[in-house]
């Protein structure tokens, strides 16, 4: 009897940990441009991406691990970390948003669908509303592969990062950096 329980138990834990897609952090990307002096643009990415989609309930989550900022500047990085994402206090940013799970775990292998995503991102202590129109694709080894159709944009503003953002300008000497920022993503679930 006791063999049969740790039997349905190891099941059961089976079972609730095979409900959840996880983010692929080797085959997955997110990046966004800054603009300085209201001319030139920089593209700009994270090396740290975690996240899952629950089968049960569609709640799909990226989290971007802000130390990772990779902007091509060693100095850049360590100033972006400290003075605008505030890592000591933020390490990191959460995007969040509900799919229909079933719609997409029926799609034939191959097939693509365009889907808005309207959700969520927590950064810096403060949750904002945010949408990405985004291309999901079935691959055979049914795994879900998410691209943006065009890039989004943060608003530093409803963050607090403005403060950040004119310590970064003062620190570079540039006469501005946007405050909009376009951020689009490919990622995959698996």
């Amino acid at each position: 009897m006791m063999k049969q329980l740790l039997c349905a138990a190891m099941l059961l834990l089976q079972l609730g940990a095979a409900n959840a897609m996880e983010l692929k952090a080797d085959s997955s990307s997110l990046s966004f441009v800054s603009i300085k002096n209201d001319a030139i643009a920089e593209t700009m990415s994270f090396s740290s991406l975690t996240g899952s989609i629950d089968d049960k309930t569609g709640k799909a989550e990226i989290v971007v691990g802000l130390n990772s900022i990779a902007s091509g500047i060693d100095i850049r990085n360590e100033r972006m970390r400290k003075y605008l994402f505030e890592t000591d206090k933020f390490p990191a940013a959460t995007y969040t948003a509900l799919v229909d799970m079933p719609e997409l775990v029926a799609m034939p292998v191959g097939e693509q669908k365009t889907v808005k995503l309207t959700g969520a991102l927590v950064m810096h202590g403060t949750s904002s509303p945010l949408s990405f129109d985004v291309i999901v694709t079935k691959r055979a080894d049914g795994a879900l592969h998410v691209v943006t159709l065009a890039p989004s944009f943060v608003d530093t503003q409803r963050f607090g990062l403005v403060a950040g953002v004119a310590k970064l300008r003062s620190l570079a000497g540039l006469s501005n950096i946007g405050l909009a920022v376009p951020v689009s993503f490919s990622v995959t679930f698996q």
